[in-house]
């Protein structure tokens, strides 16, 4: 069975990044207790903010199978199955596994991540591969349904 692993530390890789994110959160924290005078506006704003960038500054862990792919964060993990995804599209940062065959914009809310470090090439080999037997098996069951329709 084939398997591929790695760990994705996007701040690690990219430590000046790190810091312009870092003093953004701070600028953010200080011009929002200067506005409204209050630590709890400040501390909920920080809250929300670190949400939507924790993904950068703390590690993701990647598990592609034959089976399935999981990923893992420090609180939320995922696990689908190949025959979820219809189609990747690669970027420079990673590869997005789509549950459509066309372009959508709801891709990116209901397909899948991969975010590559440093292994791109391995890793744009094994989808490319994973999706390719997932659609050889969907081609079987199709034609077996064909046939007991016969």
């Amino acid at each position: 069975m084939a398997e591929l692993s790695w760990t994705a530390w996007p701040a690690g890789r990219s430590p000046v990044r790190a810091i312009i994110a870092v003093g953004f959160v701070v600028l953010l924290g200080w011009t929002i207790q200067s506005l409204f005078h209050t630590t709890y506006f400040t501390i909920v704003a920080l809250l929300l903010v670190w949400g939507q960038v924790a993904g950068f500054f703390l590690p993701t862990r990647y598990e592609l199978d034959d089976s399935a792919v999981r990923v893992r964060g420090l609180v939320a993990r995922k696990e689908k199955s190949w025959s979820d995804f219809r189609s990747y599209y690669v970027d420079p940062s990673g590869v997005l596994l789509s549950p459509f065959l066309e372009r959508s914009r709801l891709e990116r809310f209901r397909g899948t991540s991969l975010q590559f470090h440093g292994n791109r090439d391995e890793v744009v080999a094994f989808v490319e591969r994973a999706l390719a037997e997932e659609g050889e098996s969907e081609d079987r069951v199709e034609d077996a349904e064909r046939d007991e329709d016969r």
